[in-house]
């Protein structure tokens, strides 16, 4: 009898643009700004700027769930409405993808890994060549002004710049449940990552912060694909996205789902 196995991690990289002033708060602590009210979050060591997987994960499936009627339909939770979902059916794409709760149930572990973004080479000299009083990123003035006495009360949002650009990495696993088609919810990743372009990452985002764009990279018309035996065999050659050139990449207008899957799919015979 044969056991549940991991049939193939496929590699969903590439680069996130920043296209308006984007905003992912950070603990204030040690690297508070004088006169910031809101300051970025930021890699420790380097000082900077950077996006959580959290932060691109969680707003992907939130956006998904509502895209699919599931906000506010978790029959086994007890939760409020709008809790996050989790049926734990093997036919919910947000369940598969993004895993739920271990008294859930489910089927398997969550599929998609969403690693943190980091600012690539480019963007690196960009920041340091930046005309700001703050290091690597901008700062933006907003005034809430009072409806009855129209005081104003002004506020300073730290954000990273436009044309800021960060080398992003997704992993989608792929196993071989019988009652879950891997492969075939593999377009409701790409449709989360769509429904960000048209949303906003971060804060702020309805009044234009955080627009982004993704750019992926691809070999051969296709996404990177690694089977267990190539673990074992060092056939794993990770791309350097620092090295790769951003004109190669793709958006996300100019994939065809429906003929990456197909491709996918011929790589993995049932």
């Amino acid at each position: 009898m044969s056991g549940y196995a991991l049939r193939a991690n496929v590699l969903i990289c590439g680069k996130i643009e920043v296209l308006t002033g984007l905003h992912i708060g950070g603990g204030r602590g040690k690297t508070e700004i004088g006169g910031v009210d809101q300051p970025v979050i930021r890699d420790p060591a380097t000082g900077f700027p950077y996006l959580p997987g959290s932060s691109i994960r969680g707003k992907m499936r939130m956006l998904l769930e509502y895209a699919l009627c599931l906000v506010g339909l978790s029959p086994r939770d007890k939760r409020e409405p709008g809790s996050v979902h989790e049926c734990g059916k093997p036919d919910c794409p947000v369940c598969q993808i993004f895993g739920t709760a271990a008294e859930e149930g489910g089927l398997g572990p969550s599929r998609l890994i969403v690693r943190d973004a980091f600012p690539d080479a480019q963007t690196q000299e960009f920041w340091k060549e930046l005309d700001t009083e703050l290091l690597y990123t901008e700062y933006k003035g907003e005034n809430y002004l009072d409806r009855l006495t129209s005081r104003a009360n002004p506020r300073f949002f730290e954000r990273v710049v436009p044309n800021s650009w960060f080398n992003f990495e997704m992993v989608y696993s792929v196993f071989n449940f019988p009652e879950v088609d891997d492969l075939g919810m593999l377009p409701y990743v790409f449709q989360g990552m769509r429904l960000l372009e048209h949303s906003a990452l971060g804060g702020h985002g309805s009044r234009g912060y955080g627009k982004v764009r993704f750019h992926l990279y691809m070999e051969n018309a296709s996404l990177p694909l690694y089977k267990p035996e190539d673990y074992g065999r060092g056939k794993i050659r990770l791309p350097d996205l620092d090295k790769v050139d951003r004109k190669t990449l793709r958006t996300l207008d100019g994939v065809d789902v429906d003929e990456l899957v197909a491709d996918l799919r011929k790589k993995l015979p049932a």
